[in-house]
């Protein structure tokens, strides 16, 4: 397709005209995009966060493979507070699944258990491998109880009540026990580091 203009200056014009319209286009589906917390700090509530889950394609790699600490949200948390989980972990991980070989909710077995540890190994380095700090929970789709039995629906946080909680949301669905005013409550008072 070929558009002849006979005047330079229109011609500039058209030009700018054209630009403009992309950089507008570019700035507003940046704005589009962009997630803002929103909450209602205003009203002396802080600002709900969500959890984002991450893709595989969007971790980085070192020397062609996924570091072990970016599939593990427990160990990514602790990275970032310049921990790292122990060389024996693997191994009590798999012993404590050995005895314990279903989320303690909703029964799952198989693909999507986790081994949660009760008080975060970030902030309780000492009790990363005792059996008594271990817990299993399902990081599955519609459940997800790792995330929000184990952590109250933020990877950063932890649930001191978690034991409780299991037997309180038994076979619940992650709508249900969000649906749920003690959960929410729970989440409202949940531990930050």
């Amino acid at each position: 397709m070929h558009i002849s203009v006979g005047d330079p200056f229109l011609a500039a014009a058209l030009v700018i005209v054209v630009l403009l319209i992309f950089v507008l286009a570019f700035i507003n589906i940046g704005q589009h995009t962009r997630r803002r917390r929103g909450g209602s700090a205003a009203r002396g509530h802080a600002p709900a966060r969500k959890h984002t889950p991450i893709k595989k394609k969007d971790i980085p790699k070192v020397n062609g493979r996924i570091p072990s600490w970016q599939k593990d949200p427990g160990a990514r948390i602790a990275n970032q507070y310049g921990k790292a989980r122990s060389p024996e972990w693997p191994r009590v991980a798999h012993e404590h699944l050995s005895h314990e070989p279903a989320c303690v909710v909703c029964g799952h077995r198989g693909k999507g258990l986790q081994v949660h540890h009760i008080k975060p190994f970030h902030l309780y380095p000492e009790l990363e491998l005792d059996p008594n700090n271990l817990i299993t929970l399902c990081e599955i789709k519609g459940r997800t109880h790792h995330l929000l039995i184990g952590h109250l629906d933020d990877w950063e946080s932890y649930n001191k009540s978690v034991r409780e909680d299991t037997k309180r949301y038994s076979n619940q669905s992650a709508t249900a026990i969000k649906a749920n005013p003690t959960w929410r409550k729970e989440v409202a008072q949940r531990p930050m580091p």
